[in-house]
């Protein structure tokens, strides 16, 4: 699911994030990075000779939103807060919950 767009001159970066909360960061449609996160990630981009990082941050608890900043030389150059997807906080319970629940049952059959 797209989450945010940023544009610089004529380039285009994409966020997506999954309800599994696998990050992906698209260059002008192509992929450039991916990653497994349920907190955040900063995601290394090289666009025309620049190095950027796209830098997520989730706010599961507090707002509920996923942060993102663009930074090139460790300058913030363009910041969004998008509000996370429903069936996506939900599907993060649920998991969170099935790993408790999973590991807990590990434990108990293992003393």
């Amino acid at each position: 699911m797209k989450y945010a767009e940023f544009k610089i001159e004529n380039d285009k970066i994409e966020f997506h994030n999954s309800v599994f909360g696998v990050e992906s960061v698209l260059l002008n449609g192509k992929p450039a990075s991916k990653k497994f996160s349920f907190s955040g990630f900063d995601h290394s981009l090289n666009l025309n000779s620049k190095n950027l990082i796209l830098k997520s941050n989730y706010k599961q608890f507090k707002n509920r939103q996923i942060e993102l900043e663009l930074i090139q030389d460790d300058k913030v150059i363009e910041k969004q807060q998008v509000k996370t997807n429903i069936f996506q906080r939900f599907i993060w319970v649920f998991l969170g919950m099935g790993t408790f629940k999973l590991l807990d049952y590990l434990i108990d059959s293992l003393t």
